[in-house]
């Protein structure tokens, strides 16, 4: 799967690829960042005795890191669904790529006193968010890196009494244009390059 996701995400159209193992190095440590975001749900759950699957944000009041990933979610949703049909397949992990890291390195970061201090509903909202946007994350990737997508779904799917047999047997996700909002998202990262600086 490293070399999949590093061969498909490296080659631009026309353009031999030579192996790197630098390169290599930054795909797979990746990957281990998203292995990390479904290890990270699942004790979450437990922790909380709680089925993400059960939990709706109906009720609940979103704060802006919740609209944030949301959003990049249903854009990444967007850019990967036209890179795949445009034939873009180099740069279809881009896009995913960009939105688990993001996951994990921005909206975990925000919301981390509110998922281990905040009320039980503060954690029900980081818990129903991180399992959707990661589920969204799966179906995206699968086809860049079937098999460790595939033992995520299956640990996931044992621990949540998932219908679906397979990542792989899932509807492609559709973009909720009304998710989306450009503004918060461009807010976010110069907030997050101020902060790296």
């Amino acid at each position: 799967d490293t070399l999949r996701y590093y061969m498909i995400g490296g080659t631009a159209p026309g353009v031999d690829i030579n192996y790197n193992f630098d390169d290599m190095k930054v795909k797979h440590k990746n990957l281990t960042v998203l292995w990390n975001l479904h290890k990270y749900v699942i004790e979450m759950a437990k922790n909380m005795k709680v089925n993400p699957v059960d939990l709706g944000l109906e009720k609940y009041e979103l704060d802006p890191e919740e609209n944030y990933i949301f959003s990049k979610l249903n854009s990444s949703i967007k850019k990967v669904t036209a890179a795949f049909e445009e034939y873009k397949l180099n740069e279809a992990p881009w896009h995913t790529e960009d939105l688990f890291l993001e996951l994990s390195r921005t909206y975990i970061q925000l919301t981390r006193d509110k998922s281990s201090m905040g009320s039980d509903d503060d954690k029900k909202v980081v818990l129903y968010t991180v399992f959707n946007v990661l589920l969204g994350s799966l179906k995206l990737f699968a086809p860049v890196a079937p098999f460790i997508t595939e033992l995520m779904y299956q640990n996931i799917k044992r621990e949540f009494r998932l219908k679906e047999e397979s990542i792989h047997l899932f509807e492609w996700p559709k973009c909720d244009e009304k998710m989306i909002n450009t503004e918060l998202e461009n807010s976010i990262n110069i907030t997050s390059d101020i902060v790296q600086s």
